[in-house]
């Protein structure tokens, strides 16, 4: 996951002089995407219900 430390943001400013924008290196706005799409996926399973590493790996075995 990516830190706040790891960001090297540019800040740009407006007519007025005001921030208004900020732009990322490529790389740094692809893993924040990464990590942004990784809480979702968290959220959305939640309420999943939660299985043990042993049950995970049977199952498995029973697929291949």
């Amino acid at each position: 996951m990516i830190t706040s430390q790891k960001l090297h943001p540019q800040y740009l400013k407006n007519a007025e002089g005001v921030h208004a924008f900020v732009v990322l290196p490529s790389k740094e706005y692809e893993e924040l995407l990464e990590d942004y799409n990784d809480l979702l996926v968290i959220a959305e399973r939640r309420d999943e219900k939660k299985i043990s590493l042993t049950e995970l790996r049977n199952e498995l075995k029973s697929n291949e």
